[in-house]
């Protein structure tokens, strides 16, 4: 009986393995390549998140600035500033290094200093007019310089802050970094895509797999049933040489009885023959018909057992559920 092809089962199933194997290593890929992108996504969105909150910073510390000389400017004619308000405007943009439109707010405030600086001495010697002469003009002086009015604002010192609003050279190596980590995002992305690919073309090499085993049993079952059908038909002509080797020699032993019968009658006497010489031809030949008949039925009835034996073990082995293969004993239902 045909069994399984194993060779080939054999080589599909380890195809498959490998097929599986692959599709494993394509998953735990994926998985990398996915944690790898969220990671990039993450990073790019926090310095996204800070950039953007620097820039916010920036644009508000440019418009502090900005409104700062722009109060400064409109102060300046007439010193219409009240003086703490005058001493925090130059105060702040004193911190600043120096540019055209910074250093000429402060310049223009100058006149202003001096008015500020006589109020402020009269203020700060009013409170302190309690204290001994030499020490009053030293704590007068004192205050004036924490002030800021003690030493002229012109020519105009530059401070140590870059200007506000403007890009920096730490900005640029941000907005270079931001870049640089969006194009890690952009490439862990890419990289989720060819790895889910990879993934892909693993489970398709698996399910052709799984295909082919499908059509090797497919294959088996019908070779199974190709040699289960050759096996019914060979039965059946061997049951039929047997029925016509039976009916044969069934004939034959016909003849033969037929023939002993004959004798038998011409030995008892119950045929008559005008001679004794008829008689004995006559009884000589019933017995060489009846041994002919005999000797005919006789072959015939051994091809008809041998015939019958062959037909009903192919007739046994086309029907039979259980039976040896290479790989052991397979049942089949």
């Amino acid at each position: 009986m045909p069994g399984k092809d194993l060779q080939a089962h054999a080589e599909e199933e380890a195809t498959g393995r490998a097929m599986r194997a692959a599709e494993a290593e394509a998953g735990e890929a994926v998985r990398k390549a996915r944690e790898a992108e969220d990671a990039a996504a993450a990073g790019l969105r926090a310095a996204e998140s800070g950039a953007d909150a620097d820039a916010g910073a920036r644009q508000r510390d440019g418009e502090r600035y900005a409104q700062a000389i722009a109060e400064a400017r409109a102060g300046a004619p007439g010193c219409t500033l009240e003086v703490e308000r005058l001493i925090a405007l130059r105060r702040q943009l004193a911190e600043y290094v120096s540019e055209p439109a910074r250093d000429a707010a402060i310049a223009g405030l100058e006149p202003c200093r001096k008015a500020a600086l006589k109020l402020r001495r009269k203020h700060h010697e009013a409170a302190l007019r309690d204290l001994p002469r030499g020490a009053a003009r030293d704590a007068v002086a004192a205050a004036l310089r924490d002030d800021g009015l003690a030493d002229p604002w012109v020519p105009v010192q530059s401070g140590a802050l870059p200007t506000p609003g403007r890009k920096t050279s730490s900005a640029d190596a941000d907005e270079a970094a931001l870049a640089k980590l969006r194009g890690e995002a952009t490439a862990a992305a890419q990289a989720v895509d060819a790895a889910e690919a990879d993934l892909a073309r693993a489970r398709q090499g698996v399910a052709a797999s799984e295909a082919r085993l499908v059509q090797l049993d497919e294959a088996d079952r019908a070779r199974e049933q190709a040699w289960r059908g050759e096996m019914q038909r060979s039965a059946n002509r061997y049951l039929a040489v047997a029925g016509a080797a039976g009916v044969a020699a069934l004939v034959g032993l016909g003849v033969g009885f037929f023939f002993i019968a004959r004798g038998d009658a011409i030995e008892s006497g119950k045929k008559s023959f005008s001679t004794r010489a008829e008689r004995d031809e006559a009884a000589r030949h019933a017995r060489t018909s009846s041994l002919i008949g005999f000797v005919v039925a006789l072959p015939f009835a051994v091809i008809g057992v041998v015939a019958a034996h062959y037909g009903l073990r192919r007739q046994a082995l086309g029907k039979q559920r259980i039976a040896a293969g290479p790989g052991g004993l397979m049942i089949r239902f």
